[in-house]
């Protein structure tokens, strides 16, 4: 290309260039004016949003319902069948009509500690429908239920305090407790071979030596039967086989790697001739790195504990006297635990026959709502179901909705404790615009917004494709400078 059309075309780049970098400009200003434009849909959504009454949620704020005295203080699907007390300054609970001529049973004159358990079974019957007689059985159902349920925990705490006698032994201690495997006559003492890195034994030709090894594996295994637990057992008994089947691989395999592995004898087995020697420390040290995989169990990061660097394995001696007069302990422990678990089993059957889950529900309510009107007192109000009555006395913080959560003191007994923190918390209770309007200004919010994020994805997909061409561009108009800087350079140079 000739000077005078490459600075054409540079001109033309250049050219550009330019109208790019303007349509980049306008692109950005475009952006600026989305965001503000987004700025004004949101504005007039909270705008939408300003005229507020007291509403009741189980949804977080998901859906509404009125906040009134039958949705806080009657069993329904709205408090769950769990009783919110209206209270007033005092703490005492405020009641209707309704509620007022069974609360004058428990306390004539409002005061708080009344009578509750006199009356109980009657008031329970008359609010529900169920009689008196079901009431009074299902009671005596639950009592054996609670009855059944303090035995086994006791029993559970008893067996907790039955530790079996358990040893931490280091790998030295696990194999001396393996005590010798004879194999064709010939005895292994297990321990010590453990505790010599340097002593190679010769197990014969390829299918000697895979028998051998086996039997000797198989050994141990049997030996250290009485020293771990069933699953224990089976996990040594699985790293056992795991462990024998990665020494086979020596055994029967040609490959280089193997002929590799038997040279270095990294997997504590060589080969001299056709014959196979092993060093059972290293083999052993492979089976216990496959029973620590083995053992892991979920939640856990490895087997054992570990302490000052060295690994420790849970064992027990069966045939020592501390250990078969816990095993004794403990077998008669268990005996009495199974066959409270099955008293309390049987107490779960009957207590579950006793009432429909609907009756049981409806009476759980009544059960706590008069338990406190009776700790707390009581005083009537006509208007309380006035929905628009109880809102301003609620804001106005002249009523407080207060809940109730059954506790246990330190001596196992139950209490209800009571809190008002249910609205500062605006857990159930919101403030919120009418859901008409709530709707419609969402509506109207997501449909602005996905307009102006669908403009927002058509610039920024522009402004890519340009800033793409605008890179291209800037590589062209480099080559161009190049290739003109040094024809310049030759031209010059012919006329030195």
């Amino acid at each position: 290309m000739g000077m005078a059309a490459s600075q054409v075309r540079l001109l033309q780049l250049t050219s550009r260039k330019n109208t790019i970098g303007y349509q980049l400009q306008n692109l950005s200003l475009q952006k600026t004016a989305l965001s503000r434009d987004m700025q004004r849909v949101t504005r007039n959504y909270q705008e939408a949003l300003n005229t507020k009454t007291l509403k009741w949620s189980n949804n977080a704020g998901v859906s509404y319902v009125d906040l009134s005295y039958a949705n806080l203080m009657r069993p329904g699907s709205a408090n769950k069948n769990n009783p919110y007390l209206i209270t007033n300054g005092d703490g005492k609970v405020v009641l209707d009509s309704k509620y007022q001529q069974y609360a004058e049973m428990i306390s004539p004159d409002g005061k708080a500690g009344g009578d509750w358990e006199s009356n109980r079974t009657q008031i329970l019957a008359s609010l529900t429908g169920i009689s008196s007689e079901k009431i009074d059985a299902a009671f005596a159902s639950n009592a054996a239920l609670d009855t059944a349920a303090e035995k086994v925990n006791s029993l559970q705490e008893e067996g907790d305090k039955l530790k079996e006698p358990v040893n931490n032994d280091t790998a030295v201690q696990f194999f001396k407790r393996a005590g010798n495997v004879t194999v064709n006559t010939i005895p292994y003492n297990i321990g010590s071979l453990y505790n010599s890195a340097s002593t190679w034994t010769n197990l014969g030709n390829a299918s000697t030596a895979s028998s051998t090894l086996t039997n000797i594996l198989n050994g141990i295994a049997n030996n250290m039967k009485n020293y771990l637990t069933d699953e224990d057992y089976a996990n040594f008994t699985d790293a056992c086989n795991t462990t024998m089947k990665e020494c086979n691989k020596y055994f029967t395999r040609n490959d280089e790697a193997t002929k590799d592995g038997l040279e270095s004898g990294i997997a504590g087995i060589k080969k001299d001739g056709d014959n196979f020697t092993i060093n059972l420390k290293t083999i052993l040290y492979n089976l216990m790195g496959a029973y620590e995989i083995a053992s892991v169990k979920d939640g856990q990061d490895s087997y054992g504990d570990t302490s000052m660097g060295t690994r420790v394995y849970y064992t027990r001696d069966k045939n020592s006297v501390e250990w078969q007069n816990w095993k004794a302990s403990h077998d008669a422990w268990q005996a009495e635990y199974d066959a409270a678990v099955e008293e309390y089993n049987a107490a779960v059957d009957s207590d579950n026959q006793a009432l429909t889950s609907e009756e049981e529900s409806n009476i759980n309510f009544y059960e706590k709502l008069f338990t406190a009107i009776a700790e707390k007192g009581w005083v009537a109000n006509s208007q309380i179901e006035d929905n628009d009555y109880l809102n301003n006395m609620l804001q106005n913080n002249q009523y407080y909705i207060t809940t109730m959560e059954e506790q246990t003191d330190s001596d196992g007994k139950s209490y209800f404790e009571y809190s008002q923190d249910i609205a500062s918390n605006f857990e159930n209770v919101f403030s919120v615009n009418d859901t008409d309007a709530q709707n419609e200004a969402l509506i109207d919010y997501e449909y602005e917004k996905s307009v102006i994020n669908e403009k927002e994805t058509r610039i920024d997909t522009r402004m890519q494709n340009l800033e793409t061409e605008q890179s291209a561009i800037n590589e062209m108009i480099k080559g161009i400078e190049t290739v003109r800087n040094d024809n310049t350079e030759r031209t010059f140079g012919i006329f030195a």
